[in-house]
């Protein structure tokens, strides 16, 4: 169209100007690709490792561990979303979206998010767990370093608006967490599952123009968030997934 300015990437935010929120999330997690390949190259060429020790110190990668964390932290989003429907019926509402535009998201979330939150795993809970793990061998401490890293690089997502304490706190009790599942169980399969299913419900879910999706043509939008208790609410998702994994996984062992 004559006079439309060129997309473009804004470098402060690593986001795309000039396309749509699908398209954008498209392009970032495009990188995402790369940032796996050069992590297989170090892991590979330079420490004479494979990929797969990121993750476990098995044979193979338990692929249906994996699954079972998925489904488990997916429904748990679920079950809280709807208490949250109930309990905060105007906060969020049905979307006005196409179903084509959806399906193309869909498609985008299902096939790149799981690279992002994967790659995501391998570097924190994997590469920087381990490397830490050779001098401190304190669960607590590991998962509280992991979780600074982790959290400290999400400072920059435009939800941190809301509120710098407690969104910030979603990001770093995130981290630890997941960290502390992963030191416990002694792999990352929990923690691959549970990154994904987060992430993909909410770019499939939530469209909220002040997240790192924006206003994606999901199936509901956010018309009011209370940062507090968007804390606590995945605070609680990861306890009781925690529970769970270890009644699933350490019980008897």
């Amino acid at each position: 169209m004559k006079g439309t300015l060129p997309a473009y990437m804004q470098g402060t935010s690593d986001s795309f100007i000039g396309v749509s929120p699908t398209n954008d999330l498209l392009y970032s997690n495009l990188m995402n690709v790369v940032w796996m390949l050069g992590l297989w190259f170090v892991i590979k060429v330079i420490h004479k490792r494979k990929l797969r020790t990121l993750v476990t110190a098995r044979p193979k990668i338990d692929w249906k561990q994996a699954g079972w964390g998925f489904a488990v932290f997916f429904g748990l989003m679920i079950a809280f979303q709807v208490l949250d429907f109930i309990i905060f019926p105007g906060d969020t509402v049905l979307n006005n979206f196409s179903w084509g535009a959806f399906f193309y998201l869909f498609l985008v979330v299902l096939f790149l998010v799981p690279i992002q939150t994967t790659v995501e795993e391998l570097f924190f809970r994997g590469f920087l767990l381990q490397w830490f793990a050779k001098k401190i061998a304190s669960p607590i401490t590991l998962s509280i370093i992991i979780a600074a890293i982790f959290g400290s690089l999400h400072f920059s997502n435009p939800e941190m608006g809301r509120s710098a304490v407690w969104v910030g706190l979603d990001y770093i009790f995130t981290g630890f967490m997941l960290t502390w599942i992963a030191v416990k169980i002694g792999s990352l399969e929990l923690s691959i599952g549970a990154h994904a299913a987060n992430n993909m419900f909410l770019f499939w879910f939530i469209s909220d123009e002040q997240s790192v999706g924006g206003e994606l043509p999901s199936i509901f939008k956010v018309t009011d968030v209370n940062p507090m208790l968007s804390f606590l609410m995945t605070a609680a998702i990861l306890i009781i997934f925690y529970v769970l994994s270890r009644r699933k996984y350490l019980v008897g062992k």
